[in-house]
């Protein structure tokens, strides 16, 4: 499956040209061309070069090519067709491109979307992991991984996001920095990490404003022998109920830390029984640590069904 905004074109070019500049047929003012006609024996680039044409209507120096671009950017970059399947456009990770997501989802919501618990967004289409994260397998094999809403709701300041692993056949493993403590996030299952989101280290809040689109952490094909890449992961129903849970377990908490406050309480910890998001700038450090270890433990076991 290809990106909608995917276009293709038919280029043209000089190859003795000092200066190579495509022209794009429907996108270029071509009146006054002469390499297809046989003005082109009139041009000083071919005189210079002192060439001699089996065909005089047309410049032994022209070169067609079928490029690909895309429409939905403002300055459209001409890519080769037979590159386009290097990048994100030709495949089903088109869903995953930032120019894609603006213009598909002007709002930040995604299609995928259609079950929440709580205000927190459960695609039904991915499969999650016990400590929050999240997977996308596509007939491909490719395959995308990132966090869920549930954390992504509770992340405040993010001071970072660190990649432990970026390539090859490992666990993706990723080290956010929460005010000034680092906690690693480790997927459980092998997958061929083709790469990993840098642009999340230039701005990392992305990671929890848009966990689920541009704010993934990595992207990769399935791995070429051993254990599937969504073997025990939740799915379905089975993840909305395990949510509900996880939300229900999580106002426990937050009430087990206003009791042990005292009258000294924060009253800004939950929201009409919901825990507010970004919820860990509201705790002490001790009780950031006792939340990441009980929720996001990168060892984190199913609770019995």
């Amino acid at each position: 499956m290809s990106c909608p905004f995917l276009r293709e074109a038919r280029a043209r070019s000089c190859q003795a040209a000092p200066l190579r500049k495509l022209i794009v047929e429907g996108r270029t003012d071509t009146s006054g061309e002469k390499c297809s006609s046989a003005g082109y024996q009139q041009c000083s680039i071919f005189t210079d070069q002192r060439a001699i044409s089996e065909d005089p209507g047309r410049c032994p120096f022209l070169h067609e090519s079928l490029m690909q671009y895309c429409a939905a950017q403002s300055v459209p970059k001409m890519v080769p067709y037979s590159e386009s399947q290097l990048g994100k456009c030709g495949s089903d990770s088109f869903e995953y491109c930032e120019t894609y997501l603006q213009m598909a989802h002007p709002n930040g919501s995604h299609p995928a979307d259609e079950w929440q618990v709580e205000g927190i967004p459960v695609p039904s289409k991915l499969y999650y992991t016990a400590n929050h994260m999240w997977i996308d397998t596509h007939e491909s094999g490719a395959c995308h991984i990132g966090i869920d809403g549930f954390l992504a709701r509770l992340i405040g300041r993010l001071d970072g996001v660190n990649f432990a692993t970026q390539r090859g056949v490992n666990r993706p493993s990723a080290v956010l920095n929460l005010h000034g403590a680092d906690w690693p996030l480790v997927f459980p299952n092998q997958v061929l990490i083709s790469s990993a989101n840098l642009y999340l280290r230039g701005n990392p809040a992305r990671l929890a404003a848009d966990p689920y689109g541009s704010g993934y952490l990595f992207e990769g094909w399935e791995p070429p022998s051993g254990t599937p890449s969504r073997q025990g992961l939740m799915h379905g129903r089975q993840a909305i109920h395990w949510i509900r849970q996880e939300v229900s377990r999580l106002s426990e908490f937050v009430q087990q830390c206003a009791s042990r406050r005292g009258s000294g309480v924060d009253s800004t910890l939950c929201d009409g029984g919901t825990c507010v998001p970004g919820l860990l700038d509201h705790l002490t450090r001790d009780e950031m640590f006792r939340l990441l270890h009980e929720f996001f433990d990168p060892h984190a076991a199913w609770p019995a069904q």
